[in-house]
């Protein structure tokens, strides 16, 4: 398993993926709602709510949450690929809650929005914002 200080560094990345996580996702659920209050369909608010909270992930993952040392453009690209991923997650989740009729708009976004930080986590750790293999290093 993990040495202590080893093990000390994960549990302090993950707190700082939590808390860069939690404000892309109040900035995701806030601007979703905000859109949704307007009449949009919830599956177009939670797109706009997406977008605006893009940005403060990436550049908070990148700068605070992993202090990447690899091409800034890499991490972007990569990000982007998790990113979108958990979106369309998000996105099946919600058209579900909706279709069922089971919970009104607000609830069934808030659901699917909270949905994928875990996965999105280790999918950043071990791949997004990895370094940069030496070209020498085996796999």
């Amino acid at each position: 398993m993990f040495r202590n200080g080893r093990a000390r560094s994960e549990g302090a990345k993950a707190a700082r993926f939590g808390l860069v996580g939690a404000a892309a996702t109040l900035m995701h659920l806030v601007a979703a709602q905000a859109v949704l209050a307007t009449g949009v369909a919830p599956v177009a608010a939670n797109a706009a709510g997406f977008a605006a909270a893009f940005g403060l992930g990436l550049m908070g993952h990148y700068h605070f949450t992993f202090r990447a040392a690899g091409p800034f453009a890499r991490a972007m690209r990569r990000y982007g690929v998790i990113a979108i991923g958990g979106f369309l997650v998000n996105n099946l989740a919600l058209a579900a809650l909706v279709a069922s009729g089971r919970v009104g708009d607000g609830a069934a976004l808030a659901t699917a929005i909270l949905m994928v930080p875990a996965a999105t986590f280790l999918a950043s750790r071990l791949w997004g914002f990895a370094a940069p293999r030496a070209p020498n290093e085996r796999p």
